[in-house]
């Protein structure tokens, strides 16, 4: 018997899940954002922050998304591969 061939997939979940953090965390930082200056366009910074913030958490999500999609697509070649080796 052989011995397992490393996971090619690792590098891509960590990706995902560095992405997913990215966009979960400066939602929580409120004090980086809890502040009425400087506005824009008459809108202080709180709400045009949000408003960024929504923007790169889909932006951030959606490249995790493609991702993992990927990521789980090699584990499932990976995992054919064993089977056809006789290897489980």
């Amino acid at each position: 018997m052989s011995p397992m061939p490393a996971r090619s997939s690792t590098g891509l979940w960590i990706v995902v899940g560095v992405l997913l953090v990215l966009a979960a965390v400066p939602p929580l930082l409120v004090s980086t954002y809890a502040k009425p200056t400087p506005s824009l366009g008459g809108f202080p910074f709180f709400f045009w922050y949000q408003f960024a913030l929504v923007i790169f958490a889909a932006i951030c999500t959606s490249i995790a998304y493609f991702a993992a999609k990927e990521a789980y697509r090699r584990d499932r070649m990976a995992r054919a591969a064993q089977r056809k080796e006789g290897v489980r």
